[in-house]
């Protein structure tokens, strides 16, 4: 394995790395007219002549022989030049990234970087006697991920070095005398080739009883992991393993490793995630017919060939630990997820283990820490949707063939059913190994549906970063959060715990319209875009109040609902033209319908406190910081900025949404610990006043619109605030009753 270092990188010459390879070009330029001369010159010429003889026969086959070396000459020469140029732009670009991050990065966060000679790296904060060395957690996080970059990075040199070794071993092959052995069009092309001999391999072990080294499989985990986002490398690999040897490859990794755990566990994990992620890069590459012949594979039992293995699941099973990872095109989720949803409703079955694997609670096909075990397939294919909006909204409302009345997608999985009241909807079931099922009954498969629907409304991917203003919500993806809407608040079973984040954060994306839903007054459509209004206000509210009753769900609408409220009044003062009431007239709606919003969410939080027993207003405001902690990671720093997500809905704007998420966990970090009536009826009377701090904040930040007097501005958006709380909690009241007295049958 190579030897290289934090300081091996950050410090060689690649000037001369990059000489050899222009040299190399050199060699292969002359090679090529060598070899052309040798068979239109010297080859033609001999096979021409009019020889006859034993004389003949040697001084052609001569010929004929010292052209082909010629020919592999320069074929040798253009495989090493091709390896090593790709080798010098890839460590070239990781070199720069390294320097960045140790002599740039490191710095302005206060950090220090050491070589600890081995590979890996220490990234500490210097002695600081005045804060006696304590830091926080988000410091410390900021540390650590710090450090597992640089350590990726060296991790990736590591990999290109071992692989350039390894193709030009292969390239010069061990005859000293023969040229030509191995030819390789790109680097690419030799860790590919490399990938898939290990791959193969380690299928014919397990058809013996055996498996691949623990050594192999590092190299197998490298080598996938840095090329599983290169289309050449990811597209040849499932071309060559095949839709069912790549299942299969598959299924015997993660069985092992859930078995097994410790390394054998995270390098499956770590393979098992990059070939998700490669299946999606090949997948537009590796054409219709291969697609086809992995959705036969799917529907049918997989033969796993492992000595004692009593499972034989699906090939959708194993496909779906597949689909969690990676950004898959359209055009294959719309044939693979229609199709596994129509083998599901046409009575096709997921099996998973029995009692024999008592002993084994990890035990299953998804190899990742959550999401359940993998015997559920349709988790995966959400949890691919939530990657995907534009093909989650089409796979949503789309009507796939089955049993008894037609239903889309959503009522399916919602649990709607074809008749609005759960008829011949999705029966969902603890992803777990059978006898751990009663133990842990939490639905994995109903996370993954809330990130699908985020998706699929919102029109970004679910675990989305800063992308600056949010896409249209076109008609299509407002109809199906309509349908969300007045399905839960029909029947609040729907709303699992589960997907309550989820549901909090689709609320705080469609605050417009539920703003332009719930308002009172019609003269102030154009400030949400008219006419953006749901089917049903009582619904709306219904929706909200459902949310509310869990702290993550809470946590989200409230922030989504104070980030909209101040981007609307910062935008009104700003803009005031864009809209046809006053500045002031403006405020002071925004104000009464963001407080109406409030009402309903403190309604809900209020009576969860009271009636559900087991929360208390530090369960809320825990979820609260926990959002605002993701936040302050994501916009705090320069690390990991694309990959950290935004715990508020709606677009980020620089200081309006700093404030809305400051204030609003300062405001309510009451820590009451409310188990009574009475101290439920405090954190009430909190809430209201949080709700008009936060409209002080949001008037704050917007500025007094000219020509009117601050203090007056401020005592007229209270007061609306006010009287628009005090009236959602009214409307969630009414709401509450309206549903009780109408339930689904």
């Amino acid at each position: 394995m190579s030897g290289i270092t934090m300081t091996n990188l950050s410090e060689v010459d690649l000037g001369k790395l990059t000489a050899s390879v222009a040299d190399w070009k050199k060699i292969v330029d002359s090679l090529d007219k060598l070899a052309d001369r040798a068979q239109k010159g010297l080859l033609t010429k001999s096979e021409n002549a009019q020889w006859a003889g034993v004389n003949s026969d040697v001084t052609r086959q001569f010929v004929r022989k010292t052209a082909k070396e010629f020919t592999d000459a320069h074929a040798e020469a253009s495989s090493i030049y091709q390896v090593l140029d790709d080798a010098c732009t890839e460590l070239v670009q990781l070199q720069k990234e390294l320097n960045t991050a140790i002599h740039t990065e490191a710095p302005e966060l206060g950090l220090r970087v050491s070589d600890t000679g081995d590979g890996s790296v220490h990234v500490f904060y210097p002695h600081d006697r005045t804060t006696d060395d304590r830091h926080t957690e988000s410091e410390l996080n900021t540390a650590q991920e710090l450090a597992d970059r640089i350590a990726g990075i060296i991790s990736h040199a590591r990999e290109i070095d071992d692989s350039v070794s390894r193709a030009l071993r292969k390239t010069h092959g061990s005859d000293e005398f023969n040229f030509g052995h191995e030819n390789y069009t790109s680097l690419d092309d030799a860790q590919e080739q490399r990938a898939e001999e290990l791959a193969k391999k380690s299928l014919r072990l397990y058809k013996e009883g055996k498996q691949l080294s623990t050594d192999e499989l590092r190299e197998l985990q490298t080598l996938v992991k840095y090329n599983a986002g290169d289309e050449e490398f990811a597209t040849d690999l499932y071309r060559g393993l095949g839709p069912e040897g790549a299942l299969r490859f598959q299924a015997q990794l993660s069985l092992d490793g859930t078995a097994e755990g410790g390394e054998q566990l995270r390098l499956a994990r770590s393979i098992q995630d990059s070939m998700g992620t490669a299946l999606a890069t090949a997948t537009p590459g590796l054409g219709d017919k291969w697609t086809d012949e992995l959705m036969r594979v799917g529907r049918s039992d997989l033969d796993l060939q492992m000595q004692g293995n009593q499972m034989v699941p699906k090939g959708y099973q194993v496909l779906g630990t597949l689909l969690r990872h990676g950004a898959y095109p359209k055009g294959f989720l719309d044939k693979v997820g229609n199709d596994m949803i129509a083998y599901e409703r046409d009575g096709g079955s997921w099996g998973r283990p029995d009692g024999s694997y008592a002993g084994m609670k990890n035990f299953g096909l998804n190899a990742d820490t959550d999401g359940g075990r993998g015997w559920d397939p349709i988790t995966g294919l959400l949890e691919a949707y939530g990657h995907n909006p534009d093909a989650a909204t089409g796979f949503f409302q789309a009507n796939v063939a089955g049993p008894g009345k037609q239903m889309t997608n959503l009522d399916y999985l919602m649990g709607m059913g074809a008749d609005g009241k759960g008829d011949s909807a999705r029966g969902w079931i603890p992803d777990m190994t059978a006898p751990f099922a009663a133990k842990d009954p939490e639905i994995y498969g109903k996370d993954a549906l809330g990130h699908a629907l985020e998706a699929a409304v919102s029109g970004l991917p679910y675990d989305h970063g800063d992308v600056g203003a949010h896409p249209e919500h076109t008609e299509q993806r407002q109809e199906i959060m309509d349908r969300v809407i007045n399905a839960v608040a029909t029947d609040p079973k729907l709303a699992d715990d589960t997907m309550a984040d989820s549901l909090g954060r689709m609320a705080g994306e469609y605050m417009p319209e539920v703003n332009s839903t719930l308002s009172q007054s019609n003269d102030f459509d154009d400030l949400y875009g008219s006419p953006r209004k749901f089917t049903s206000a009582l619904a709306t509210a219904e929706f909200l109040d459902t949310v509310g009753r869990n702290p993550d769900g809470y946590a989200e609408a409230t922030l989504g609902a104070e980030n909209h409220s101040a981007k609307v009044m910062h935008d009104v003062v700003t803009h005031p033209d864009r809209y046809a009431g006053t500045p002031s007239e403006n405020l002071k709606h925004t104000a009464y319908n963001t407080g109406t919003v409030e009402g309903i969410l403190s309604g809900a939080r209020h009576d969860q406190i009271v009636t559900g027993g087991q929360q208390s207003d530090q369960d809320y405001n825990d979820a609260l910081q926990k959002r605002a902690d993701m936040f302050n990671t994501a916009f705090g720093s320069t690390v990991g900025l694309a990959t950290e997500r935004v715990p508020i809905a709606g677009e980020v704007i620089n200081g309006v949404t700093e404030v809305v998420v400051g204030e609003m966990v300062e405001g309510a970090e009451r820590n009451t610990a409310a188990e009574t009536a009475h101290t439920a009826g405090e954190s009430s009377f909190n809430a209201r006043q949080n709700a008009l701090d936060q409209a002080a904040n949001g008037l704050l930040v917007a500025g007094t619109p000219n020509g009117v007097d601050s203090t007056d501005m401020h005592r007229a958006v209270t007061q609306q605030t006010g009287e628009g709380f005090d009236h959602g909690k009214e409307l969630q009241r009414e709401a509450k009753d309206y549903y009780k007295r109408n339930p689904p049958e």
